[in-house]
């Protein structure tokens, strides 16, 4: 028995806020048509994921958590960074409000728990107290947020889940039966009293296609809810390029550029407050080149693969703005990697049909670190190489039951120069089951286990002076964490309900998880600060906990009717240390909601709201934060060939600070009021 698929193409589960239902949900338009409310979205349960089994499936079926942010929903919130994200339930991006400081969190976990990837390449930097994904929002045609371990079919780093960017492709661009085209575009922001502008164009023949985007933006001080202002000026550019070849009918051949650069001006932690001292030039360059092979069978059957290869070069460089200078710094990452998968589809007696899905993927991550030209006195340049094998069979009996199981063998090896070597190994096994017992109902339940090893900048920080803010004591003994987590939910299909027509999407996923190991920065001591600092310093070393338990919940619900768009989301989500009991970082309780209404064919109103608790039970008292609601409301004007949006976010100017900071003792009010105005020309 399947599930009705009347609300296919139609609605959606959207985010919140600008986010869980910011937007409009419905089908994304595309370049030169009109949409209406009913045809735009935040995320759609009922799109196409690759990410979540590395082979299509849809959303709303998944037997696991999964939520979508897709190009419309983007060019609603007019995005300018990816704070989108804070709209989805359970997922955030944490940092303050300098983009240069925010960092993706998916269930209360980031940095390396979190496996980035845009366009099937690996974004491994740490970051640290910098954002280690950097992609403007003009390039993306899409976010794939997976909740959960994903180490079964992605390797090491997927404890909290795994987001996936895909960046523009023809497509998104040009209209059905259009062969070149495109848009331009013009923004301002009051926030931040920001610009930017825009173009991308593409072109398609019956062989291939051809893209180009580029973006400028010129962003300045940032104005808080508390009526001041903190520094964050700065120039960016961004382009992308990509190629796409088809050779017959089953192989295709795809290659991609990105670039992204800016140079920004502010304290020397992006996270840091108006007060917080020493200012500097922050450049901050992300190169990546990507090579794509597809394969297939004429019927799919038991081919259908591809090989990628991959390579990406981050650099982050610091001169200091102060009198004395503080030493210029710079970091390197570079990731070479390849990916080789393929999907074969076969039955086996007359009930059973299989997708067997196995692969191998292979990277090794080169950091280099400088101080003053000179080798980086914190962290030791070194290397890590990671090959992984992995193997999943999703099978379906008599269309109502679906098992997706998976198993991966991963080894990585950490090289310091100058140090000793480790090496890590691990098997990683998931398994899920969904029934689908009326065509409304659908039951799941899952349990999968993750597993990190312990990075360079954990395991060998080293600073021991006076003449700074922190110091840092290294910890080669850190052993890998690991993760085991147990899964249930439910999925809610109505169509024709209240009225005729309307459609009723609910998804809802609890989770209970006991991490091992679980690595954290602890403050190890204190010391007195010399000139040109003063006061008390920290000391931080990175530590395994013995043991972490975590549960929690999330859920998202939508409904369509007419001109009418509801939708609401909600997380929750405890930490503890299952020794001490101990409270460990856990986000606060949130709700998001969004109302969109299509006044006519050519104008839409939406608002979007998000509202988090307090959260107070944390042990780490530094990392306490007060509740704090968000009401955006926008309006757009779209007409075939140009678009006009307007949009004011945190309408009553709320001063608030994000519970995600880059240290626990940062205290960073957000932006407060913002009035925002885009125009779009297709062409």
């Amino acid at each position: 028995m399947t599930r009705s698929t009347a609300f296919a193409g139609r609605g959606w589960l959207p985010i919140a806020g600008a986010t869980l239902a910011t937007a409009l949900f419905g089908m994304p338009a595309a370049a030169g048509e009109t949409t209406t409310a009913a045809t735009e979205t935040v995320t759609r349960l009922d799109a196409v994921t690759i990410t979540a089994t590395r082979a299509e499936a849809l959303v709303f079926d998944l037997p696991m958590s999964v939520s979508q942010i897709d190009r419309a929903a983007l060019d609603d919130a007019q995005a300018s960074d990816l704070t989108a994200l804070r709209r989805l339930p359970n997922v955030d991006m944490g940092g303050g409000p300098r983009p240069a400081a925010q960092n993706p969190s998916i269930r209360g976990l980031y940095g390396p728990r979190v496996i980035l990837s845009v366009d099937g390449a690996r974004r491994n930097n740490e970051g640290g107290v910098l954002s280690p994904l950097l992609i403007d929002p003009d390039m993306i045609g899409g976010i794939d947020v997976v909740r959960g371990p994903v180490s079964a079919i992605y390797g090491s780093g997927g404890l909290g889940g795994v987001l996936a960017i895909r960046t523009l492709e023809a497509d998104d661009l040009l209209a059905p039966g259009q062969t070149s085209g495109g848009r331009a575009t013009l923004g301002w922001r009051s926030g931040n009293d920001a610009m930017s502008s825009g173009l991308a164009g593409a072109t398609r023949g019956d062989d291939g296609d051809l893209l180009a985007a580029l973006t400028y933006r010129r962003a300045n001080d940032i104005r808080t809810g508390t009526g001041g202002d903190i520094d964050n000026d700065g120039d960016l550019l961004s382009g992308l390029f990509k190629g796409r070849a088809d050779l017959g009918p089953d192989h295709r051949i795809e290659a991609s550029y990105q670039r992204f650069s800016d140079d920004l001006t502010g304290p020397n932690n992006p996270g840091g407050n108006a007060t917080f001292p020493f200012s500097q030039t922050l450049k901050r360059r992300q190169d990546q080149y990507s090579g794509r092979w597809s394969f297939a069978d004429d019927d799919r059957s038991l081919i259908d693969g591809h090989l990628q290869l991959y390579y990406t070069k981050l650099r982050f460089s610091t001169s200091s703005e102060e009198t004395p200078p503080l030493d210029p710094t710079s970091t390197v990452t570079e990731t070479r990697g390849l990916s080789l998968q393929n999907t074969s589809r076969f039955t086996t007696g007359q009930a059973l049909a299989h997708r067997l899905t196995y692969g191998v993927d292979h990277y090794v991550d080169t950091n280099t670190n400088r101080t003053a030209g000179t080798n980086n006195v914190v962290l030791p340049d070194g290397d890590l190489t990671a090959t992984g094998l992995f193997i999943q069979d999703e099978v379906t009996l008599f269309d109502d039951w679906t098992l997706i199981g998976g198993l991966r063998h991963d080894r990585y090896e950490i090289e310091p120069d100058g140090l000793a070597s480790s090496s890590h190994d691990r098997v990683s096994p998931k398994l899920a089951l969904h029934w689908q017992p009326i065509p409304a109902l659908g039951l799941f339940v899952g349990y999968g286990e993750a597993f990190r090893a312990p990075t360079l900048a954990e395991m060998y920080p080293n600073l021991s002076t006076t003449r700074a803010l922190f110091n840092f004591i290294p910890n080669p003994d850190l052993k890998p964490e690991t993760a085991h987590t147990t899964e249930a939910g439910m999925t809610l299909a109505f169509d024709d309900l209240a009225v005729a027509g309307d459609a009723l999407r609910l998804k809802a996923t609890v989770f209970s998880e006991r991490v091992e190991d679980l690595i954290e920065s602890q403050v190890a001591g204190t010391f007195t600060r010399d000139a040109p600092f003063s006061g008390t310093g920290l000391i931080f070393q990175r530590r395994n906990v013995a043991e972490a338990k975590r549960h929690g919940i999330e859920a998202e619900a939508s409904y369509l009717a007419g001109p009418v768009d509801l939708s609401l989301g909600y997380s929750k989500l405890r930490s503890k240390n299952a020794d001490t009991g101990a409270h460990l970082y856990a986000p606060p309780d949130k709700v998001t909601a969004g109302i969109g209404y299509a006044i006519d064919a050519d104008w839409r109103l939406w608002y979007a709201g998000i509202y988090a608790a307090a959260q107070d039970d944390d042990d780490t008292l530094f990392r306490r934060r007060s509740g704090y609601a968000l009401h955006d409301l926008g309006v757009v004007f779209d007409q075939s060939w140009y678009r006009v949006d307007l949009a004011v976010t945190n309408l009553f100017d709320t001063a608030y600070v994000t519970y995600q900071q880059s240290l626990a003792e940062t205290y960073t009010y957000e932006e407060g009021r913002s009035v925002n105005l885009r125009l779009t020309a297709r062409f």
